[in-house]
């Protein structure tokens, strides 16, 4: 298994190169994957780690988009594939699975599409676009209402958080994207099935995962503003609390991941954004743009 010829790359032409078409050895290489990522999540996790395993499950899709393989099975080595992408901060192989899976594999297999899909595909589309949200709007438009109920809880989050992006409330961003707000909406698995409860897991960690990165774009773009506007800035109680809220830090009263503001701060010094101000404790100087 661990030297099976890829489709792609054999054409066929390699011994073994049409291997991967058949449902048997499919399934067989499925599980030898599933072998290699139990070991990784065991071991200290690498970039080249990450990589190794998603050029197997990309080999394992090649093989059953080849043979034109459409069931549960297909499903759930596309939408694994997809979890892992995502989590792995692999865009570009997050892209080539969804114009697979979503909505034309779930079609296929006449199998109603998970919220966590839905919502992967939503905030990729979010982040790999932004500020801009053309590609986020076009992906939207493709979802029908049987995909995506636009009077669901899920369309309703990811509409406010989409149009808070857009608009720059950037203390709205903060508020949605808290981890306690949108994990209802994710599913929780109900089956005894090992494989579907690790995949739900999976999916919801790709979530979590994502929503972390488009927090952290928009701290980004929170922060050229407040760079902008502002000459100086002040570590009173209660600027520091607006300042969490609009560069989406994390406080003992809130439950969101990311830097501090200290540990903020202390990076944008560091990067010359800011400097103390001399003879006043507790202000810093903000550095302009040249």
């Amino acid at each position: 298994m661990e030297h099976i010829a890829s489709v792609s790359r054999s054409s066929g032409l390699e011994q073994g190169g049409d291997a991967l078409k058949d449902s048997k050895v499919q399934e067989q290489y499925r599980a030898f994957v599933g072998e290699k990522l139990r070991k990784f999540w065991t071991e200290k996790q690498t970039k080249d780690g990450q990589e190794n395993i998603l050029i197997l499950f990309r080999k394992l899709r090649e093989g059953i988009f080849a043979s034109k393989r459409s069931d549960a099975f297909a499903v759930e080595v596309y939408e694994t594939s997809l979890c892992l992408s995502s989590l792995f901060d692999s865009p570009i192989q997050t892209s080539s699975i969804l114009s697979h899976l979503l909505p034309e594999l779930y079609h296929s297999a006449s199998i109603q599409p998970p919220v966590s899909s839905v919502l992967i595909s939503l905030l990729h589309h979010l982040i790999a676009g932004y500020p801009s949200q053309k590609t986020y709007f076009e992906h939207l438009s493709c979802l029908s209402p049987n995909v995506l109920d636009r009077t669901s809880e899920t369309y309703i989050w990811i509409s406010n958080l989409a149009t808070s992006l857009r608009t720059l409330n950037h203390i709205r961003v903060e508020a949605l994207s808290r981890h306690d707000v949108y994990r209802h909406i994710l599913p929780v698995s109900k089956s005894s099935d090992k494989t579907n409860d690790t995949l739900v897991r999976l999916s919801q960690d790709a979530v979590h995962a994502l929503v972390e990165r488009l927090r952290s774009k928009a701290r980004d773009k929170a922060w050229v503003v407040l760079r902008s506007a502002y000459r100086e800035l002040s570590a009173s109680e209660e600027t520091q609390t607006w300042m969490a809220k609009c560069l989406l830090l994390s406080t003992k009263q809130t439950s969101a991941s990311g830097p501090s503001l200290e540990e903020w701060m202390d990076g944008r010094c560091r990067d010359g954004h800011l400097r103390p101000k001399e003879g006043a404790v507790g202000r810093w100087i903000v550095c302009k743009v040249r």
